[in-house]
């Protein structure tokens, strides 16, 4: 889903601005601070004695908390939603077991599954004395969120499921074939001449950038959008090696997730999605199943990146689910 980039230190969202300048203009410096303080986050963790867990604070509010994909996409990739949310609500995204700063050892299937992961949330709630939760998950996120409330089905208010991942490992070879099938020749092309060593030495931070713009380009509607769609998917760096362990742990699952949910939770959910997004399209309907009682929305035009791709409807839609669920 995801290019095979190498693991790199995150520098963060935040990029350090010299104000010298600015300051000789009040009316600017006064809208300066507005923007920061729109988008402000205040970051704290949770140590165990294993590991270190990062999350990120956007607002005030009735608290959400936002979970990003991969498996192993560092939370500021869903930032952009988080600090919509933020407006009204307190959106809280989390750094996942070896995403982003969040740290385990060691670093190997006994740490890294889906069982371990479904524990971090419910460590992060009792953590924040969060009662019941509202959780968003955008694709793996998506899985996550079920595979919680399908373990925790009273902890749980309410779902915004966003391009929902398969919620069975059976589903797996067909949401790939879903994926491939779209490439292009000159995708194929491009993916073979920035994978040469030659090119690649020649140009690293390219051949990263453009390979990874090929995997999105499969997982998008509209092509001209993937620069814009691939500045934000970068805000979050992707750790191959969780990625890896994640997939091993969720093939190996035998949970029966939808039919568990399907009994047991009784809460909100929001199923929202791309028409146009090979994932979502192909787990739409066990996402009915498991969630029969979920508003469903498909939104034209438009792939597995609906902030990006089509923002006004997804927000819109969000916005009007949580308002009707409160």
């Amino acid at each position: 889903m995801y290019s095979k980039v190498s693991k790199k230190e995150q520098n963060g969202l935040f990029r350090p601005i010299h104000l010298t300048n600015f300051m000789k203009n009040s009316l600017f410096y006064l809208f300066f601070i507005l923007i920061l303080k729109a988008e402000a986050q205040q970051a704290d963790s949770i140590r165990l004695e294993n590991a270190t867990l990062y999350y990120y604070t956007y607002g005030e509010g009735d608290p959400i908390i936002l979970l990003s994909g991969g498996p192993g996409v560092a939370s500021h990739q869903e930032d952009d939603l988080a600090i919509a949310l933020s407006k009204k609500y307190k959106a809280i995204l989390f750094d996942q077991r070896g995403t982003g700063k969040s740290w385990t050892k060691p670093f190997d299937t006994t740490t890294i599954n889906i069982e371990r992961a479904v524990l971090d949330v419910e460590v992060l709630k009792q953590h924040l004395g969060i009662k019941k939760l509202t959780l968003t998950g955008h694709s793996w996120g998506a899985i996550l969120a079920s595979a919680y409330t399908a373990k925790y089905p009273k902890n749980v208010k309410d779902l915004i499921l966003i391009g929902g991942g398969e919620l069975s490992p059976d589903m797996t070879a067909i949401v790939n074939e879903s994926i491939e099938v779209r490439y292009q020749l000159s995708d194929t092309t491009a993916y073979y001449y920035w994978m040469d060593s030659v090119n690649r030495q020649r140009n690293p931070d390219s051949a990263k950038y453009e390979i990874r713009k090929i995997n999105w380009s499969a997982l998008s509607y509209d092509r001209s959008k993937l620069d814009k769609i691939l500045e934000q998917a970068q805000h979050g760096v992707f750790n191959l090696e969780m990625n890896t362990l994640m997939w091993l742990s969720l093939n190996a699952n035998k949970a029966k997730w939808i039919e568990i949910i399907q009994k047991t939770y009784k809460g909100k959910c929001l199923l929202i999605f791309g028409w146009q997004d090979p994932i979502a399209v192909t787990t739409l309907s066990s996402y009915i199943k498991a969630y029969p009682r979920a508003t469903v929305k498909g939104i034209n035009k438009c792939g597995h990146m609906p902030s990006v791709e089509q923002p006004e409807i997804f927000y819109h839609e969000i916005f009007k689910h949580l308002e009707a669920a409160n």
